[in-house]
C-alpha cells in the first residue's frame, strides 16, 4: 500500500472515530426518542403529564436528528455529499418548522393557516427532490435506455396511482380560501412528487434496491399516509389528535437510517434483459392505467368508448410481446453457429465480455481455444458436406461434454471455443471432456483437437488479452504436437462408436 493510500485509510478510521459518539447519540435520540413518543401517542405511556413534551420538544427534536444524520453522511461521503447535503437541509427545514409550531402554534386555540410553519413544511419538497435526483446521478453515472424508461415509466405510473388514489381523495375533501385549499393540496402533490422519484429509483436497480434505497421507500411512503391521515383529520373525515405524530417520526426515522447505510448500492449502468423481464415494467403499468381509465370514467355514456380504449392498449400490450419474442429469437438466430448449433463469434464476444466483468480472483472463468489437427486433410480427402457432418457431430460431441460446466461456441472453420465457468474442482475434468469431444478417427481418417487455456482474471482481465494469450498458448502446442509426431499418415483402421464412416464412393474410397 503506498504511503497516500496509508494517509487516506488513516483519515477516514480518524473520522470514522470522531463521528462514532456523535452517531450514537444521533441513534438515541431516532430511535429512543422516537419509540418514547410513538409509545405515549398511541399507548398513553407516561400518561397526560407528558402531552406537551412528547407533542413538541420531543417530537421536534427527532426530526432535527434525522436532518442532522444526513448532514453527518454528507460530511464523510464525496461522491454523495450534494446529494445528503440536500436531503438534509430539507429534513433541518422541516425540523425548523416543527420547532415553530411547538413555539407559536401548539396550544394557540385559533392558529392562523397558512403559517410561517407551512413555508418550511412545504420547502422540504423542492430540497428533497433536488436530493433524491443528485443520489441517483450520484449512483448512476450512465444508464441503458430501456433501463432509464423504466425508471421513467415506474416514476409516471406510481405518480398516476397516487393521484387518482390519493391527491383527487384529498382534493375532494378540502375547502376553504383559495390559498388554503392551494397549501393543503401543495403536501400531497409534494410526497406524490417525492414517492414517485423514489420509486423510479427502484426500477433503475432492477428492483433489487438495497437498504438505503429501501428506507428512503419507506419513510416518504409513511410520510404520504400522515400528511393525508392529518388533512382528512382536520376536515373531520378522520379522526383528529396526535395519533398521526409517530406516522410522521417513521419517516424521519428511515430518512435518518437511509443515510447511514454503510454501502452504497450503486445503480448498473447497463442491464442485460430477457424477452418477458424487458416487458414486464411497461406492460403492467399499461394494465394499471387501463384499471384507471376504467375506474373513472365506465358509464353507460361511454362504456363502448372505454372498452375499446382498454382493448387498443391490450392489443399494444400483446404487439409488444411478440415484438420482444421475435426480436429474442432473431437475437439468438444471429449469436447461434447455424452448422453445430453451438454460439458463435458474435455470442463469444457478448458472453465473454459480460463474464470478464464479473469474474474474481475467488470466482474466475477458463478460456479455452481449439483448433482441430487433421481436419484439412478430411475435407481434402472426403469433401466438405462430409467435413460439416464432422463439425456438425463434434459440436453435438462438446455440447454434452460439457453440460453445465460451461459454454461452447464456434468462431470459425475448425476453430472452436470454450468459456468453462465450474468451480476449481471440476476445471481439469472439464477441459479434458471437451478436448476429448473435439475429436473423432474412423478408416482413413483422424481428427484431433490442439488446444490453449487463459485464466480470467487471474491472466488476462479484458476478453481481447484472454483471446490473444489463449491463441498463442494453442499455437505453441499445435506446433510441439507436430514436432514431436508425424501426422502424414494417420492410423488406419480406428473406428468411432455414433459416428459413421465415410460412404462408399467418396473420394477416400477411390
Amino acid at each position: 500500500m503506498c504511503a497516500a493510500d496509508t494517509s487516506q485509510v488513516k483519515t477516514t478510521a480518524g473520522r470514522a472515530r470522531r463521528e462514532r459518539p456523535i452517531r450514537a447519540i444521533l441513534a438515541c435520540v431516532l430511535f429512543g426518542v422516537g419509540a418514547a413518543v410513538t409509545l405515549h401517542d398511541w399507548f398513553g405511556l407516561g400518561g397526560r403529564g407528558l402531552n406537551y413534551t412528547a407533542e413538541g420538544p420531543a417530537y421536534d427534536l427527532v426530526v432535527i436528528a434525522a436532518g442532522l444524520a444526513c448532514l453527518l453522511r454528507a460530511a464523510g461521503t464525496e461522491r454523495e455529499r450534494g446529494a445528503w447535503l440536500a436531503i438534509g437541509a430539507a429534513v433541518l427545514l422541516w425540523g425548523a418548522s416543527e420547532v415553530y409550531w411547538t413555539a407559536f402554534i401548539l396550544n394557540n386555540p385559533n392558529p392562523p393557516y397558512p403559517s410561517p410553519a407551512d413555508v418550511g413544511y412545504l420547502a422540504f419538497y423542492p430540497l428533497a427532490a433536488l436530493g433524491l435526483a443528485l443520489l441517483v446521478r450520484a449512483r448512476a453515472s450512465e444508464l441503458d435506455w430501456r433501463l432509464g424508461m423504466d425508471g421513467a415509466i415506474a416514476a409516471l405510473g406510481t405518480a398516476a396511482l397516487g393521484a387518482a388514489f390519493v391527491f383527487d381523495f384529498v382534493a375532494n375533501r378540502t375547502s376553504g380560501s383559495p390559498i388554503q385549499v392551494a397549501t393543503t393540496l401543495a403536501y400531497p402533490l409534494g410526497d406524490l412528487i417525492l414517492f414517485s422519484l423514489v420509486v423510479g429509483a427502484v426500477a433503475l436497480t432492477r428492483w433489487h434496491p438495497g437498504r438505503t434505497w429501501s428506507l428512503l421507500l419507506a419513510g416518504l411512503a409513511a410520510l404520504v399516509v400522515a400528511d393525508v391521515a392529518f388533512t382528512l383529520g382536520e376536515n373531520g373525515a378522520l379522526p383528529g389528535g396526535v395519533w398521526t405524530d409517530p406516522i410522521y417520526l417513521i419517516a424521519a426515522v428511515c430518512l435518518g437510517a437511509g443515510a447511514w447505510q454503510p454501502r452504497a448500492d450503486t445503480i448498473a449502468p447497463t442491464a442485460r434483459f430477457d424477452a418477458w423481464r424487458e416487458l414486464m415494467v411497461p406492460a403492467l403499468f399499461a394494465a394499471v392505467m387501463i384499471g384507471l381509465f376504467a375506474m373513472q370514467y365506465f358509464t353507460a355514456a361511454s362504456a363502448l368508448s372505454t372498452v375499446l380504449w382498454a382493448a387498443t392498449m391490450v392489443a399494444v400490450i400483446v404487439r409488444l410481446a411478440i415484438s420482444v419474442r421475435e426480436n429474442k429469437a432473431l437475437l439468438e438466430q444471429v449469436r447461434t453457429d447455424g452448422l453445430t448449433g453451438l454460439g458463435n463469434r458474435g455470442g463469444l464476444g457478448v458472453d465473454l465480455a459480460a463474464l470478464c466483468a464479473k469474474a474474481t480472483a475467488q470466482e474466475p472463468i477458463t478460456l479455452l481455444i481449439f483448433d482441430l489437427n487433421g481436419f484439412k486433410r478430411f475435407n481434402d480427402n472426403f469433401g466438405h458436406p462430409a467435413g460439416d457432418k464432422v463439425l456438425s457431430h463434434l459440436g453435438e460431441k462438446l455440447r454434452g461434454a460439457l453440460g453445465t460446466d460451461g459454454a461452447a461456441y464456434r468462431i470459425g472453420g475448425d476453430e472452436f471455443c470454450v468459456l468453462l465457468t465450474c468451480d476449481e474442482g471440476r476445471l481439469d475434468r472439464a477441459k479434458s471432456a471437451a478436448a476429448g469431444a473435439l475429436s473423432a478417427s474412423g478408416r482413413g481418417y483422424k481428427v484431433t483437437a490442439a488446444w490453449g487455456a487463459a485464466a480470467i482474471p487471474l491472466e488476462a482481465s479484458e476478453p481481447s488479452q484472454a483471446l490473444e494469450l489463449a491463441d498463442v498458448r494453442m499455437y505453441a502446442q499445435k506446433e510441439s504436437r507436430r514436432l514431436a509426431r508425424n501426422e502424414e499418415a494417420p492410423p488406419l483402421g480406428i473406428e468411432v462408436t455414433g459416428w459413421p464412416r465415410p460412404a462408399i464412393g467418396s473420394r477416400a474410397n477411390t
